[in-house]
C-alpha cells in the first residue's frame, strides 16, 4: 500500500493467544499493508522479530509452528492449561487428569519457594535456534522488544545488540525463567504494564500505529481466593492496557478470549481469529490511512500547529 505515513505494528503479549498476530500479519500482507518498523512485548517480540527479519506472513507461521510444535515445548506447557471437565468420563483422561493436576500443584509450590521454575536455557536456546546469531542491526526493519526493570517499575526497550537477548528479556515470564540481571535492573516480560508497546513504536518514529491487542483468557471459575486475586489483578491490567491503546491510531482485537495463555496447541485456531479479525477491520483501516494521507488532513494539522504557536 504506498503511502507517505511510516506505518508501525504494535504486536502485543499474550502467550499462545499471540499466535494471532501471525494471523493479522497475512491479512495485512494480502491487503496491502506492510509495516516500515515493529515493536512487540513477549509474544509479540517474537511475532514482531520474525516480521523484522523477513516480513513474508507464510515464513513467519511455519516458523512459529516449528517454535511450539516440538514435543519438549508442548510438554512444558500443558500442565498450566485447564483441562476440560467432560474428559473426567474418560478413564484415560482421568488418570492424565491426575498427574496434571499434581504438576500444577508442583509448579504452585515453586512459584512460591524459588525464584523461577526453569532454567534460562529453556527460553533461550529455542529463541537462539529460531532466530540465529541476528543483531538488530541487520534485520530488514526496525524493531523495539519491550520488558519490564522490577526495580524502577519502568520499561526497558531493547533495539540494538543480540535480537536473541532483547527478545528473552521481553519475554522471561515471572517465576518462570530467570530474569535479565544489568546492573541494579532486574528485567523481566513487559506483558504487565506494557502489554501492548505503543509508546516503543512512536519512539521508533511512526506516524500511524496498528495496534494489536490480544484479550485476556476469560476466567469465570474462581475455586479459591488466589484465584480472586488473579482475577482483580487481570482486570486492572484490562483497564490499563485500554487507556493505552487509546493512543494508537488503530487497533486489532482478534476474539480469542476463549484459549488459555499456554495452550500452543490451539495455535492454528488463534491463527484463524487474527486473520478474520483483520480482515473485517481492513476496509476502515484502509479508509483511516487515506484519510491520513490526504491534503485537508494536512491541513488540518498544519492550521491546528499555527493555532497552537498563536
Amino acid at each position: 500500500m504506498g503511502n507517505s505515513l511510516k506505518i508501525g505494528l504494535a504486536l502485543g503479549s499474550g502467550g499462545a493467544r499471540g499466535l494471532a498476530h501471525a494471523g493479522v500479519l497475512e491479512a495485512l500482507e494480502e491487503a496491502g499493508i506492510r509495516a516500515d518498523l515493529v515493536a512487540g512485548t513477549s509474544m509479540g517480540a517474537i511475532v514482531g522479530g520474525l516480521y523484522a527479519q523477513n516480513p513474508d506472513p507464510s515464513q513467519i507461521w511455519k516458523r512459529l509452528e516449528a517454535y511450539v510444535d516440538n514435543d519438549d515445548f508442548a510438554s512444558y506447557w500443558a500442565p498450566f492449561v485447564p483441562r476440560d471437565e467432560h474428559e473426567s468420563h474418560d478413564p484415560q483422561a482421568r488418570l492424565s487428569g491426575v498427574f496434571d493436576f499434581m504438576q500444577r500443584k508442583l509448579i504452585a509450590v515453586k512459584t512460591v519457594t524459588m525464584p523461577h521454575m526453569q532454567g534460562e536455557e529453556k527460553l533461550r536456546e529455542p529463541l537462539a535456534k529460531l532466530f540465529g546469531p541476528i543483531n538488530f542491526s541487520d534485520l530488514q526493519i526496525p524493531l523495539a522488544t519491550v520488558a519490564l526493570d522490577l526495580v524502577a517499575g519502568e520499561s526497558v526497550v531493547f533495539t540494538s545488540g543480540s535480537v536473541v537477548d532483547g527478545i528473552y528479556a521481553s519475554s522471561a515470564i515471572p517465576s518462570v525463567f530467570p530474569p535479565v540481571r544489568d546492573g541494579q535492573r532486574i528485567i523481566v516480560d513487559g506483558g504487565g504494564p506494557f502489554r501492548v508497546p505503543i509508546g516503543a513504536c512512536q519512539d521508533l518514529g511512526a506516524d500511524f500505529i496498528i495496534a494489536v491487542d490480544i484479550p485476556a483468557f476469560e476466567e469465570t471459575h474462581f475455586s479459591t481466593g488466589l484465584d480472586m486475586i488473579l482475577r482483580s489483578n487481570t482486570i486492572a491490567r484490562q483497564r490499563l492496557n485500554r487507556m493505552i491503546c487509546a493512543q494508537a491510531d488503530f487497533v486489532i482485537r482478534p476474539n480469542v478470549t476463549e484459549f488459555h495463555w499456554a495452550d500452543f496447541a490451539a495455535g492454528e485456531a488463534c491463527r484463524a481469529r487474527g486473520y478474520k479479525a483483520t480482515r473485517d477491520a481492513i476496509p476502515a483501516l484502509k479508509k483511516l490511512v487515506r484519510w491520513r494521507q490526504s491534503l485537508p488532513y494536512k491541513a488540518k494539522m498544519l492550521a491546528g500547529k499555527v493555532l497552537r504557536l498563536g
